[in-house]
C-alpha cells in the first residue's frame, strides 16, 4: 500500500512505444464500494495484447499493462459487495465496466455499450489516467463484471476462456449453431481451437481451414470431421457451410470464404487484421450471404459460457509462462508457434 493508502501492484508494462515488457508498479487506487481486489493467479496472452502493446493498431497508449484474460481468487471486497466473498474463485475478462443507461446496456448487451464500454486495459478513465490489465499481481474490477469460475475448471486453463473462449461461443450461439449445422472454422489458434471445440460440442458437424495440414491431428482431436487446406478443395465445398468463423489475425481474403457458404449462410470476422480486406459483393448479394462480425459478449452470456464448459469439461489448450519469458512468448505467438494460448503465471511477476 502507498503512503496515500492506494493499492500498488508489481506488475509487466511496456513504458513507451517500441519498448518490451519489464517488471513494474502501478498504483491501483483506493477499493471502490462496489469492487473486488483479485489476488491474480493467471492471465492469458491474447495476441491484441501484442497488436495494442506494438501499438499495431494505432489506438495504444503508454504506459501499458497488458492482460485481459484474468483468473485468481477474491483478496478483498468494497462495503457493497453482495457477490463475491474472500477466497472466492474469480475471473475478469475483456471489459470491466460500461455506461449502464444507453439503449445497448439496456438491452444487456454491455459489450456493445454506446458510450463506450471501459476496457480492462488501455481504457480511459475519468481521473485521466488508462486502465491497466491482468499481467500483474492484482486488479480491481466491479463485481457485477465480474465471473465465478467453477469449481472443475483449472484456473491457468480457464483464463483464456474469458476472451477466446466467450469470443467464439458468443457468435455461435447467436447463429444457432446445433445439431444438422455445417460449420466452418478458418484457423486453429487460440480462438480457432476453441471454436471447433465449443461448435462440436453444440452437435455441429465441424469443419477446419488451415494453411497447410500440421494441425490435422489435433483439429481431429478437437471434435472437427474434417481439414481442409485452400484452395485444394474448396471447390468441392462450394454452397456448403451454414456458418464460416474466421479467427485468423491475418488477410487471408474473404471471397473464397464467401462462397464456401450455403445461401443465406454467415461469414463471421473474429480476427482483426492490420491489413483490411476486401470482397465482391456479388458473393453476397446474389446469395443473400451475411458479413457479421462479433465483440466477446454481454455478462450473462459469458456466465452461461463458463456454466456450458463447466459441464462439458471444455478448457483451452495453454502452454504456461513466466514473466521471464513474456517477451519470448509475444514472439512466439506472431509466429503461430504455440498450441494453443500461452498463460501467464503471475505469481513469477
Amino acid at each position: 500500500m502507498s503512503e496515500t493508502g492506494y493499492l500498488m501492484s508489481n506488475c509487466l508494462i511496456i513504458t513507451a512505444e517500441g519498448d518490451k515488457l519489464t517488471r513494474g508498479e502501478i498504483d491501483r487506487g483506493q477499493l471502490a464500494p462496489d469492487e473486488i481486489e483479485v489476488d491474480i493467479h493467471f492471465c492469458g496472452v491474447c495476441h491484441s495484447d501484442i497488436h495494442q502493446g506494438k501499438n499495431d493498431w494505432g489506438r495504444a497508449f503508454f504506459p501499458l499493462v497488458p492482460g485481459h484474460e484474468v483468473t485468481g481468487i477474491v483478496k478483498s471486497i468494497g462495503s457493497e459487495v453482495t457477490k463475491f466473498k474472500v477466497g472466492d474463485r474469480v475471473g475478469v475478462g475483456v471489459f470491466k465496466d460500461s455506461c449502464g443507461q444507453c439503449e445497448m446496456c439496456a438491452q444487456g448487451k454491455e459489450n456493445y455499450c454506446l458510450n463506450g464500454r471501459t476496457q480492462t486495459y488501455n481504457a480511459p478513465l475519468p481521473n485521466g489516467e488508462r486502465t491497466k490489465g491482468g499481467y500483474a499481481h492484482t486488479i480491481h474490477a466491479r463485481e457485477s463484471f465480474s465471473h465465478h469460475i467453477p469449481e472443475n475448471l483449472p484456473l491457468d486453463a480457464a483464463a483464456p476462456l474469458l476472451c477466446a473462449g466467450i469470443t467464439t461461443y458468443a457468435p455461435l450461439k447467436k447463429w444457432g449453431v446445433g445439431p444438422g449445422k455445417k460449420v466452418a472454422v478458418v484457423g486453429i489458434g487460440g480462438l480457432g481451437h476453441m471454436a471447433v471445440k465449443f461448435a462440436a460440442a453444440m452437435g455441429a458437424e465441424v469443419s477446419v481451414i488451415g494453411r497447410d495440414d500440421s494441425k490435422k491431428q489435433d483439429a481431429l482431436d478437437f471434435g472437427a470431421t474434417e481439414f481442409l487446406v485452400p484452395d485444394e478443395q474448396f471447390e468441392q465445398r462450394t454452397n456448403h457451410f451454414d456458418l464460416v468463423l474466421n479467427s485468423a489475425s491475418a488477410n487471408l481474403g474473404v471471397d473464397k470464404f464467401l462462397k464456401i457458404l450455403k445461401p443465406e449462410g454467415v461469414l463471421v470476422m473474429l480476427g482483426l487484421p492490420t491489413e483490411r480486406p476486401d470482397f465482391d459483393p456479388f458473393n453476397v448479394v446474389y446469395a443473400g450471404r451475411i458479413i457479421a462480425g462479433s465483440n466477446v459478449a454481454p455478462m450473462a452470456l459469458t456466465e452461461e459460457m463458463l456454466k456450458f464448459a463447466s459441464e462439458k469439461n471444455i478448457l483451452s489448450e495453454i502452454e504456461i509462462c513466466s514473466a521471464d519469458e513474456i517477451n519470448q512468448a509475444w514472439e512466439r505467438v506472431e509466429k503461430s508457434d504455440v498450441r494453443y494460448r500461452f498463460v501467464l503465471d503471475a505469481k513469477t511477476i
